[in-house]
């Protein structure tokens, strides 16, 4: 007679403070603060253009939150998929778009306050999104393991 044993383990997303006081998880949070503050400022004061910004502050506002997220409860490491490439390709792509976006801003900021201020933190954003790239690239080259194999042969 034979006796199966199956044993069900179950993990909950625990999260992962710690992560906040990290580089990426403090970029993360800049990041965020300042897409609010960019929003505000185009909410504020709309001008030709500011459709752009407004996607712009809008779209990274919420992939970012969505990936702080996934950080702080551990997701990232458990789903499938080449996570460090999609961020690095998302932080690229995001980083082009501020840029664009404070240009865009930076045209018309000679008509009111607010769109300055808008401009001054679209440039604050594509610089610390350009950082987190940095920092994407980094972890993406240190998740690709490099197998050498050596063979050698004593005669």
């Amino acid at each position: 007679m034979t006796e199966t044993t199956t044993q069900t383990t179950t993990v909950s997303p625990a999260c992962q403070t710690q992560y906040l006081r990290s580089v990426p998880g403090i970029l993360k949070i800049v990041e965020i603060i300042l897409c609010l503050i960019v929003v505000i400022c185009v909410a504020v004061q709309g001008f030709p253009g500011s459709g752009w910004v407004w996607f712009t502050a809008i779209s990274a506002f919420v992939t970012t939150l969505i990936l702080l997220i996934f950080h702080l409860v551990g997701l990232v490491g458990r789903l499938a998929g080449p996570w460090p490439l999609i961020q690095f390709i998302y932080y690229i792509i995001i980083s082009v778009f501020f840029l664009i976006a404070a240009i865009v801003a930076a045209v018309y900021a000679r008509y009111h306050g607010a769109i300055i201020t808008a401009t001054v933190f679209s440039f604050g954003a594509t610089i610390v999104y350009a950082v987190d790239t940095y920092f994407q690239f980094v972890d993406w080259r240190s998740s690709q393991s490099v197998v050498v194999s050596t063979t050698t042969t004593s005669a």
